[in-house]
């Protein structure tokens, strides 16, 4: 046989994997293959918030479509270079759409990975279905947020080039890892990123400790090295990235904060985001047995009851006509909602707790501390000492919300440490003493939870939430709803036993064997297929057929003029902006067709933010008040009148009802317009303290950090001053001015520090916050063009050193591979 056969033979257990994969997907997302399409949440809101970007059709690092204009960074990128490592990440997601693609991504990255930790084929296999099939990849891709899942998929190589690095694989390990690396930080999502650092600390301190154990501090040393510059290397690759959410982070809610605070007068201290709202989805600490069973809180927060339900019977005897089944809030756990539990599979579960009595690998004690620190995360304020201490002192923890995404990490220890046991027993040096201990202990403790929750669970739980109240329902509904939320219970928990004992068998069938060898192959198979199965069935429950429609229920559900929004398209004025008084700042329908004071981004800047918090929602109940009793025309005009910040904002039209014409503004200040006079103010909470008192039309409020911008000024009413927009872009506007003496412009534009440069006549000038969210400019008398342009120039310069290192990382894969390659075919 010559090295071609030899090496094609080498490769088909690997082909095979690969065709098993294809084959599951196709089965798991067969509508796609039909021409269906995944209704996914966050990607329509998505689209709302790009609109106005792809219609400009050039990149711009500033969109104005929502929350009065805001940095684009998140949104759509910046091109300041050729990204070469976006770009070969790109290749491969032109061929797969964003459901699709990160599962089969996630398949092949983890498969590599058990491959590099030393697994055969079968059990790198099911390790791989192990780790995609978690329940949190379906439920995260169902609900659209396909960044934090493609960033997930890229997890595995860094993993897997630590191992390489551990391993003395110095040049493997480097690529690997700083290719994962600068994958996962393009693919945009931080907070798995972070999550996946931290989780690299974890395991570099336990090579640190193994390598002071046994003495090997050359090793350390060397090994260390290789990782800081693969990781110096992933980092410059993303240079522009990194940079830009840098700056823009610091001036988002994610930032410090200026304001005192309104309950306690107490000056700000927090330098990221709001503790409350950054716990708020945090997982309950019985709640995490979901890891085992799933149903343990009721499941999701629309969840489908069938006919046999309590539920469904109690609704058809109070005469309810119903379908095939009813959706109901079955969810009963700490988190405000939630679309479904983290389930790693009972299987996991099982062979994870097996891992401890059977491997004595250096890094199981290692990994054990990660799963649970990663837990303990997960818990947010329902452990409050633990956690609070690390929002208030752990590097940027504080930029990161919703802690139960920290289970994202066990999602991948469970199934490592799984298939650690099963790589143990296929060396065939475990005892049958010690073998036969392990199995009793991990069946009694796994299967004896799920044993006690089947037959005794309203012995720990009365199935009610604190929710419940909110519902408004009769005692009959939430008495049939508690008695269903215990039959999930305990059917979920007899499901995991039964997969549980199926596993259990599989260990004692090998047990017994004589030719462990060839038992280890069909006890693989037999463990593949029962981790599949008990992934696959709770994942179709989150994210299945009925998720899918057509291409022209697609087209139908997607944003849609409503008769408000045709009637306002039909202004053809330059700039104006539109508030959609229902629900806001969370939608980006508005942004799609309008330049909205709304819009639907969890990084708004803080300003705004603030903004929100202290002016435009009072503003907004007073005009809705307004609305809901027994509204005139002069009532009406009276809550407009009073609405100063959304005036400011040049608030033009007001959607009420999507049904009827907009209600539109008389009382907005316009794109821009002169004052009389100024006012500085020494502190941030003046400045927007002030805007209660001064007329906003006629008065500036700006902070003394930028008093020499207006030093020497002298304001008085103008007449004859005029000002209007001439042209508007995301990235550039422009205004012709007139007036006949030196005066001070408002522009109704969010101020932000960075990028934004002004000219007057092609003369730089400085631009000034005013106040609290706005850009003000002097302006000298006479006639003016006045021009503000986005331009970062630093974004600029970090993205030529992007290009450089990022191709140069790609250069040095590339090379490796053919190199690699070669040397097999040699």
């Amino acid at each position: 046989m010559n090295k071609q056969q030899s090496l094609f033979k080498s490769f088909l257990p690997h082909i095979g994997a690969l065709a098993f994969f294809f084959v599951i997907v196709i089965i798991y997302f067969n509508p796609i293959f039909q021409g269906k399409i995944l209704q996914q949440g966050d990607i329509q809101n998505f689209s709302g918030m790009v609109k106005e970007l792809l219609d400009y059709g050039k990149s711009s690092g500033w969109t104005g479509s929502m929350f009065s204009g805001m940095p684009s960074y998140h949104i759509s990128g910046y091109e300041t270079g050729i990204d070469f490592i976006g770009s070969f990440k790109g290749l491969y997601e032109r061929f797969y759409n964003n459901s699709v693609g990160p599962i089969f991504l996630m398949l092949i990255t983890s498969y590599i990975f058990f491959l590099i930790l030393g697994a055969r084929p079968l059990l790198a296999v099911m390790g791989a279905v192990g780790i995609t099939f978690s329940s949190y990849n379906p439920i995260i891709i169902s609900a659209g947020h396909v960044t934090k899942a493609w960033a997930l998929a890229y997890t595995p190589l860094i993993l897997g080039g630590m191992v390489w690095i551990f391993r003395q694989k110095y040049l493997s390990g480097f690529i690997l890892f700083s290719f994962g690396l600068a994958l996962q930080i393009v693919s945009n999502h931080l907070q798995i990123t972070y999550y996946t650092g931290l989780f690299c600390a974890i395991l570099f301190l336990g090579y640190i400790f193994h390598c002071i154990k046994t003495k090997e501090y050359k090793i350390l040393a060397k090994s260390l090295g290789v990782l800081l510059l693969g990781l110096a290397l992933a980092v410059l690759s993303n240079i522009s990235g990194l940079y830009t959410n840098y700056e823009s982070g610091q001036e988002s809610m994610r930032g410090k904060a200026e304001l005192s605070s309104v309950e306690t007068g107490d000056a700000p201290t927090s330098t990221g985001l709001d503790i409350d709202y950054a716990f708020a989805w945090s997982y309950g600490k019985t709640e995490t047995l979901s890891l085992l069973i799933p149903n343990i809180m009721g499941g999701s927060s629309g969840y489908a009851l069938g006919k046999d339900s309590h539920l469904y019977k109690e609704l058809k005897a109070n005469g309810q006509n119903l379908g095939k089944e009813v959706r109901a809030n079955t969810y009963w756990g700490d988190q405000p909602f939630t679309s479904g539990p983290i389930y790693f599979g009972a299987v996991i579960c099982f062979l994870f707790v097996l891992a401890f009595f059977l491997i004595n690998h250096p890094y199981k004690w290692c990994l054990l501390g990660a799963a649970i620190f990663f837990i303990m995360l997960s818990w947010g304020r329902n452990l409050a000492w633990f956690n609070e201490f690390l929002f208030y002192n752990l590097p940027m923890y504080s930029k990161f919300r919703t802690p139960s995404m920290s289970l994202v990490i066990p999602g991948f220890i469970f199934p490592i440490m799984a298939v650690m046991a099963l790589m143990q027993l296929a060396k065939g040096e475990i005892s049958q003493i010690k073998l036969k201990k392990a199995l009793l202990y991990s069946l009694s403790i796994v299967g004896g939870i799920c044993a006690i929750l089947w037959v005794l669970p309203s012995l720990f739980f009365d199935f009610s939430s604190i929710n419940d109240a909110k519902m408004q329902a009769p005692d009959w509904y939430l008495d049939a709803l508690i008695l269903d939320r215990e039959a999930l219970l305990r059917a979920d928990a007899f499901r995991s036993l039964v997969f549980v004992v199926l596993s259990s068998a599989l260990i004692f069938w090998y047990m017994k064997s004589k030719n462990k060898a060839k038992t280890m192959v069909y006890i693989s198979s037999c463990f593949l297929v029962l981790v599949l199965c008990d992934l696959w069935q709770v994942d179709k429950r989150y994210l299945n057929d009925d998720n899918f429609m057509t291409k022209k229920a697609h087209a139908a559900s997607s944003f849609q003029p409503s008769a408000a929004d045709n009637e306002i398209l039909k202004d053809k004025s330059l700039s104006y902006r539109v508030l959609n008084l229902n629900n806001p700042f969370a939608e980006s329908g508005t942004s799609y067709f309008h330049k909205s004071i709304g819009g639907y981004h969890a990084a708004k800047l803080r300003r705004y933010q603030d903004l929100i918090d202290r002016r435009l929602n009072l503003e907004m109940g007073i005009f809705i008040d307004a609305l809901n009793n027994n509204p005139t025309q002069e009532s009406i005009l009276m809550a407009l009148q009073k609405c100063s910040s959304l005036n400011m904002l040049n608030t033009k039209y007001i959607i009420y009802n999507p049904a009827q014409a907009p209600i539109e503004n008389p009382f907005r200040l316009g794109n821009a317009w002169f004052v009389d006079d100024y006012q500085l103010v020494d502190s941030p909470d003046q400045e927007i303290e002030a805007l209660n008192t001064i007329n906003i039309a006629k008065t500036a409020v700006i902070n003394k950090l930028f008093a020499a911008n207006v030093e020497g000024l002298v304001l008085s009413p103008d007449s004859t001053a005029h000002i209007e927009m001439s042209f508007y872009a995301p990235d550039m506007v422009e205004y012709k001015s007139s007036s006949q003496k030196d005066g001070f412009v408002v522009l109704s534009e969010i101020y932000y520090p960075y990028g934004w440069k002004a000219t007057i006549d092609g003369k730089p000038v400085p631009i000034n916050c005013v106040n609290w969210t706005l850009r003000g400019l002097v302006i000298p008398a006479g006639e003016h063009e006045i021009k503000l342009v986005f331009d970062p120039d630093e974004v600029r310069t970090f993205g030529y050193i992007g290009t450089f290192f990022s191709g140069l990382l790609l250069a040095l894969v590339l090379g490796y591979f053919v190199f690699c390659m070669y040397r097999r075919l040699k």
